[in-house]
């Protein structure tokens, strides 16, 4: 295999295709740490580009693509992943070459937005590395594969944008702390009612390598029933973190789009054991649909003049 398309495969298998996702939910944690009106638009014109732009590479590029590829390197996936329809075969040297990645995400992150956010990314690598190495291998363990996701993916990246924009902004500009830890529980929850999703369609490969994932242990119906009461208990914190915040004419709205989560949850349960595969990743993706739809109705609550 020539460099070139050694690079090409790497690169592939940090998967690009999630950055846009994962930059969406980094941009909510961004947004939840501008104050309210009327600050809010004076605060925003006056955010600083770099803690943004290097928090953003630290923790999209190279702390997320890094542990896709280092996932990918010990997994040697040849079905279906997410992003991924047809994942390459790792290229030699894929695991250390991910491994500084992330760590380099350490390092620029803490040097763009501060030792917080530093601290923060090098817990994810340190979950990343025992998640996927096959040493302590979370990721076939049911319940801490679960925790490691709703802590990295969910709650990490909503905090971390958080801490970008707070390090962005002009010393002195107010921003509560209760919200935003709310709001980043909530969404740590929201993705623990995600993450069976993720697994139900790939729990055959999984099941094949003898990784004893959550959606291998409980089976399709239980791993849904398991994200609804997670997706209950996202509706409450992120009503929570509202009512906290102040929010009071449209607190209804991100409610409306969570029922709309629940609702496609129970849809799917109803409905798991007849299912193929491609039909668990196809609503695994419309539940990713709903994602974005919650976000924008959090950010539509959250940015309009509150009295």
């Amino acid at each position: 295999m020539s460099r070139s398309a050694g690079g090409l495969d790497a690169l592939r298998l940090a998967r690009p295709r999630q950055w846009p996702v994962l930059t969406a939910q980094f941009a909510v944690g961004a947004i939840l740490a501008l104050p309210p009106w009327p600050a809010l638009p004076l605060a925003a014109a006056e955010l600083a580009p770099w803690p943004l732009a290097g928090a953003w590479l630290a923790w999209v590029v190279l702390l997320n693509g890094g542990t896709l590829a280092y996932n990918s390197a010990w997994d040697r996936d040849t079905e279906p992943v997410a992003y991924l329809r047809r994942p390459p075969r790792p290229p030699r040297g894929l695991g250390p070459a991910s491994l500084v990645a992330m760590v380099s995400g350490v390092a620029i992150g803490a040097l763009a937005a501060g030792p917080a956010f530093g601290a923060v990314t090098a817990i994810c690598v340190l979950l990343s590395v025992a998640y996927s190495h096959p040493l302590p291998r979370l990721k076939g363990r049911p319940g801490l594969d679960l925790l490691v996701n709703m802590a990295g993916y969910g709650a990490g990246t909503t905090m971390a944008g958080w801490l970008a924009a707070r390090a962005a902004l002009p010393a002195g500009a107010p921003a509560p702390v209760a919200p935003a830890a709310l709001a980043a529980l909530a969404f740590g929850l929201l993705f623990g009612s995600f993450f069976p999703q993720t697994q139900i369609y790939q729990a055959q490969a999984d099941r094949a390598r003898g990784d004893r994932t959550l959606a291998v242990r409980l089976g399709p119906g239980r791993a849904l029933g398991l994200s609804l009461v997670l997706g209950l208990a996202a509706l409450g914190a992120l009503q929570a973190a509202l009512a906290v915040a102040g929010v009071t004419h449209w607190r209804w709205l991100p409610g409306a789009a969570l029922f709309l989560w629940l609702a496609h949850a129970r849809r799917w349960r109803s409905r798991a054991g007849s299912m193929t595969d491609a039909a668990h990743e196809s609503h695994m993706y419309r539940a990713l649909g709903l994602w974005a739809l919650i976000d924008a109705a959090l950010l539509i609550a959250w940015l309009a003049p509150r009295g």
